[in-house]
């Protein structure tokens, strides 16, 4: 199963950014893939430890991303669009929240449960629900950045039978230089799932390599260099069930 990431550089604006994304999304659209994923705050200008107020990225950048997710994914049919994140309202509170989508309609939502400091700081909440979607192509799983830090919510995501695990990111300047993926590596080592990392970087960050990690290793990967590129790989659906019953069994 072909699975493409979309590992984008941050513009000015939203419309840059927009415009960015779809390009690279028609782009990859034209391989024929089951699946494309999005960058964590694909949308939103600047970097991630520079948000103020939640509200204000909210009101300038939310509804427009979700509009275009939306009518893009119309425009790339019997695909499936992970669509990054957004920082969405919902009763008064702020949450970055991870969609899927196919031919136009929204299939899930998710909350990331655990937002880090510069996001809490900015004025978002915590989500309080792991999401896992039964799909045509598996079952995936949603989580967002530093929730993969959270071992006992990649247990209750696995344990909800997911396969794929969508984790959009976004680049820290904070963050430590590591080789390889390890933590992601090790989750999927352990739980038998295929990890999509995707990245979003700024000028001189670290932390949004791009990779595509399955059980058995690293399918493929992208470095922090703060350049669009889209990354392809096949998703051997049946050996990863092989996989997980050998798992299972031990």
């Amino acid at each position: 199963m072909k699975t493409s990431l979309l590992h984008m550089k941050v513009r000015n604006s939203l419309e840059n950014n927009l415009k960015a994304a779809e390009a690279a999304i028609r782009k990859a659209a034209k391989q024929k893939p089951a699946l494309i994923a999005l960058p964590e705050y694909f949308a939103v200008p600047g970097c991630m430890e520079d948000f103020t107020s939640a509200q204000s990225v909210s009101k300038e950048t939310c509804k427009e991303t979700l509009n275009f997710l939306e009518e893009i994914s119309k425009q790339i049919p019997d695909i499936y669009l992970l669509g990054g994140t957004v920082l969405e309202e919902d009763s008064g509170k702020y949450y970055n929240t991870s969609t899927l989508w196919k031919n136009g309609s929204l299939l899930a939502k998710y909350k990331k449960i655990n937002p880090i400091k510069a996001e809490i700081k900015a004025g978002v909440a915590k989500g309080a629900q792991p999401v896992v979607v039964n799909t045509e192509i598996g079952k995936i799983g949603l989580l967002v950045c530093a929730d993969m830090f959270d071992a006992d919510l990649v247990k209750q995501t696995a344990n909800l039978g997911a396969e794929i695990i969508s984790l959009p990111v976004a680049a820290m300047g904070t963050h430590p230089t590591v080789k390889g993926h390890p933590l992601t590596e090790k989750v999927a080592l352990d739980n038998g799932l295929f990890v999509l990392k995707v990245g979003n970087v700024c000028s001189s960050m670290r932390g949004g390599r791009s990779a595509i990690i399955a059980p058995w290793g690293i399918l493929g990967e992208v470095s922090d260099a703060p350049e669009d590129s889209i990354l392809t790989a096949d998703l051997d659906m049946q050996r990863l069930r092989e996989y997980r019953k050998k798992i299972s069994k031990s």
